[in-house]
């Protein structure tokens, strides 16, 4: 309450005792005493609601510094003039290791729990005897064994003659941000020990062109300490000629074209002999689109160009081989072509002179000649035919391997019944069924594949010989996911120890008696298969015949 509302407060009574006075000796006087009286009150009511309120106001600011204080720290203490423990006011946070029961009394550097970050309490000492203001990082460590880290502030405290009374201070807990510090510190550590072990240079350059960072791959690339490049200009590095191509290859980037590069650039430095360098650069900008700052790796890709440099010279070397080997090679196919005529047309001309000669004397002389003569004679012609039919399968043979390959749809079912059609006009007396699937197809070469399925039917149609009737197919199916041919029969068969024989010029698996065949159809068709990119294979036993399988895959699919 003010003194004018303590005043006003105390001249009401004796305002209305003057005027019941007044009154007895005079009503107008006594009413003029009592209505001063009533304004006296009014005023001391008046000044009873400004004091309240005021007092309302002054409760309400002290509770929000209250807050504030509560709110800005953790920790709320006041030492008395030897620095003991007198208050102290601690939240949950930091538990009850600084409760004023523990503390009470106690200074700082006695209280177990309570240590400095760095070093001992030299430096609070030094404070406390100068009497200056405080600020300490401490550490708590809470019976649990959890770590707090306190950033301590306090000031000194005097009484009103102006003597040291003590400190009063706060204390708050910043293990969150230490934490959070020290995991930033951690990962910093770790990138930049990743970055420094990398091989290739990883630099950043302001817009001044000079060097702001640079890790250890630079001193291996320059042999010169990171040190003395960083804040050195990037071009210093470089002759005059190498920093020009530099430039101009760079020029997209720096004037905002393009946001990132890369450039290979061919160094030389006194001494040593050139490198290449391989630069990966991005730019980086300000708000008003000026240049901000460079950043990449440079890899030194000198091996690299040296073996590229190698592969064409090998690749040149193996050009120059191929076309002397392609010659040599035609030069050997002509040779061949001129021996296939040579055994066409030369050794030809003796077996038939052999063969006609041999007729012309059973014709002539055959009434002279007893059977035995005969027989023998037509053993010499019957082996220079064969003789003849071998020397035209060999020169097929290697036709075959010798001519160009060109892919077409191919119906095979359509070439075997024609076959299948002549080995019953050549056989009429044979009782056979040929069976061929519907709409075979292949991409294969149309002339090659006619020799192939000639060659495969009439070892069928030769073995079936002698059964009655023969059963021959011709058909297709799908074997993981791929299409498998194949041709059957119910013939002699073959035993399966000697399929490694089976494609093999001039090896047959029968009496020769028995079978006709030169023993070189199988061989030409493996190698038919084979230039197609195919495989081939049998299956078979002794007397319950034997079945082909081959594939013919199209190199389109």
């Amino acid at each position: 309450m003010t003194a004018s509302g303590f005043f006003l407060w105390r001249a009401l009574p004796l305002a209305i005792l003057a005027g019941a006075v007044a009154a007895s000796v005079s009503v107008p006087i006594g009413f003029a005493v009592f209505l001063i009286a009533s304004g006296i009150g009014a005023a001391a009511s008046r000044q009873l609601t400004v004091a309240a309120g005021r007092l309302a106001a002054q409760d309400s600011e002290n509770l929000r510094q209250q807050d504030f204080a509560d709110l800005a720290a953790d920790w709320h203490w006041e030492t008395d003039s030897g620095l003991r423990l007198r208050v102290s006011q601690t939240r949950p946070v930091l538990g009850n290791a600084l409760d004023i029961v523990a503390v009470n009394g106690l200074q700082f550097w006695k209280i177990d729990a309570l240590s400095p970050v760095h070093g001992d309490w030299e430096e609070c000492h030094r404070l406390i005897q100068s009497r200056q203001p405080m600020h300490l990082h401490l550490v708590l460590r809470l019976p649990d064994g959890n770590v707090r880290h306190i950033d301590l502030h306090g000031r000194p405290v005097t009484d009103a003659k102006g003597e040291f009374c003590g400190y009063r201070g706060t204390g708050r807990d910043e293990s969150a941000f230490v934490q959070s510090t020290r995991a930033l510190r951690e990962l910093e550590t770790r990138h930049r020990e990743m970055v420094n072990h990398l091989r290739e240079v990883i630099f950043r350059i302001d817009a001044r062109g000079r060097f702001t960072y640079l890790n250890r791959a630079w001193e291996d690339l320059t042999g010169q300490p990171v040190s003395q490049a960083i804040g050195q200009r990037v071009l210093r590095w470089l002759s005059k000629d190498e920093a020009r191509y530099l430039l101009a290859r760079l020029e997209p980037l720096l004037d905002g074209r393009r946001d990132s590069m890369q450039v290979e650039v061919r160094t030389h430095t006194a001494g040593q002999p050139a490198r290449w360098l391989e630069i990966a650069i991005s730019a980086r900008f300000d708000g008003s689109g000026g240049l901000e700052s460079l950043s990449g790796s440079i890899e030194d890709i000198t091996q690299r160009k040296q073996a590229e440099s190698t592969l064409y010279d090998m690749n040149a070397e193996l050009e120059r081989r191929v076309k002397r080997r392609t010659a040599e090679l035609e030069a050997s196919n002509r040779e061949l072509e001129a021996f296939s005529y040579s055994v066409s047309h030369d050794l030809r001309n003796p077996l038939r002179a052999i063969d006609g000669f041999s007729q012309i004397i059973i014709e002539d002389y055959g009434d002279q000649l007893d059977k035995m003569a005969h027989s023998h004679l037509g053993r010499i012609r019957a082996a220079s035919q064969k003789l003849s039919t071998l020397i035209d399968d060999l020169i097929e043979l290697g036709r075959l391997t010798r001519a160009p390959i060109s892919r077409v749809v191919v119906d095979l079912s359509a070439i075997a019944r024609t076959i299948a059609r002549e080995l019953h006009a050549e056989a009429p007396e044979r009782e056979a069924r040929v069976s061929i699937g519907l709409h075979l197809m292949a991409r294969v070469d149309p002339m090659l594949a006619r020799v192939m399925l000639e060659h495969l039917l009439r070892n069928a149609w030769a073995f079936t010989a002698d059964c009655a009737p023969a059963e021959i197919e011709f058909d297709a199916r799908l074997r993981n996911r791929e299409v498998v041919f194949h041709v059957r029969d119910n013939g002699a068969g073959f035993d399966m120890a000697h399929v490694s024989q089976l494609f093999r010029p001039f090896n047959r698996l029968h009496d020769q008696a028995d079978n006709s065949g030169t023993g070189i159809g199988l061989a030409t068709v493996q190698r038919i298969v084979h230039r197609h990119g195919g495989r081939i294979w049998a299956e078979g036993a002794p007397g319950k015949g034997a079945s082909f399988y081959f594939t013919l895959p199209d190199p389109a699919g």
